[in-house]
């Protein structure tokens, strides 16, 4: 890494410390986050997509509309899954991940972050780790079927979504605000180990992605560069670097995909792996790490056959916390993903 480039991250880190956050001014519940109205979205690339919009006027900076997504499986669900998007990425972007997991019987939640997709609620570099969890808490009571649901609440993210996830479960104030207990986590590609120039030069495309030119998203990555967010890039960059030198919490059961060092250009999937293996399960936390030669980042829509494999590890993940099998799921050596 260059000097000047070096000296640039450092500032970008800086920045995110002394530039103050509005806080946030409501108790662990909030406010009262029920009554979101769900529509069918049929223009949308997720099948069976409901949306809506989730009001959250003391988080961030102000009066905001965060827009919500929601797939039903066609049976009572076995579980759900709150998914956390990444950076220049939006809930509907994730469209056979979703499919899948409500074809297994799952009820898939998310989100869009502020300054993505069709949410406004500001820019995200007036949201902070702790307003994006609290936020997070409120989608999954505002969609939940009743207070305090018996169903197993797994949370799962992509890359920054997944550091976001990670950071949540590494702090026991953040899990709290759940009115359920998280049962499980699902990291693609997490952040905690960023690489200095997202996309090899600073700005996200999808060819630096995916393989698959095709894949089925609603829209291109935006906003483009994380420089465009000054101080949600330093938040970004100090967040992993608290996240892999902290262990996760003891008994979670983990699933951690990974890509190919050679072909992610956002994150060192060996340097997440390192803390997987190592101080991320110091605690006791059971992690179950599945890496994926020839991958790139955006790991549940790259073209066949890693996709694939990786959308059946978090199906079956998945399954296995609802059924209570999770601490013996096994991984296997032969596919795309081992």
């Amino acid at each position: 890494m260059s000097r000047r480039r070096s000296a640039a991250l450092a500032l970008l880190a800086l920045v995110a410390v002394i530039v103050p956050v509005v806080p946030s001014i409501a108790p662990p519940g909030g406010v009262d986050a029920r009554g979101v109205v769900l529509r069918p979205a049929p223009d949308s690339v997720v099948d069976g997509l409901l949306t809506g919009d989730l009001s959250v006027p003391d988080l961030g900076a102000g009066a905001h509309r965060v827009r919500v997504g929601v797939v039903e499986p066609r049976h009572e669900p076995v579980a759900d899954v709150l998914f956390l998007h990444g950076h220049a990425d939006r809930l509907d972007n994730h469209p056979a991940l979703f499919s899948a997991l409500r074809d297994a019987g799952v009820r898939v939640v998310s989100f869009d972050l502020p300054s993505h997709g069709l949410t406004d609620a500001g820019a995200i570099d007036l949201w902070s780790v702790d307003d994006l969890a609290r936020l997070a808490s409120r989608v999954d009571r505002a969609t939940a079927p009743a207070p305090g649901g018996s169903r197993p609440l797994i949370l799962a993210g992509w890359s920054f979504g997944g550091l976001v996830a990670t950071r949540i479960a590494q702090d026991p104030r953040r899990l709290a605000l759940f009115d359920r207990p998280v049962a499980g986590l699902a990291l693609e590609a997490p952040a905690l180990a960023p690489r200095a120039a997202a996309g090899g030069d600073g700005v996200s495309r999808l060819r630096a992605l995916t393989h698959d030119l095709r894949a089925p998203v609603a829209g291109p990555p935006s906003p483009p560069s994380p420089l465009q967010d000054p101080v949600f890039a330093g938040r970004l960059l100090l967040e992993a670097q608290i996240a892999s030198a902290r262990p996760l919490p003891p008994g979670l059961p983990t699933l951690v995909e990974l890509s190919d060092p050679d072909d992610d250009l956002y994150i060192d999937p060996s340097a997440v792996a390192r803390w997987a293996d190592g101080v991320g399960a110091s605690a006791g936390a059971s992690i179950t790490v599945r890496a994926c030669p020839g991958a790139r980042h955006g790991l549940d829509f790259e073209s066949f056959p890693v996709g694939d494999a990786v959308r059946s590890d978090v199906v079956d993940f998945v399954t296995a916390v609802a059924s209570g099998r999770a601490q013996s799921l096994s991984v296997g050596e032969g596919g795309a993903c081992r």
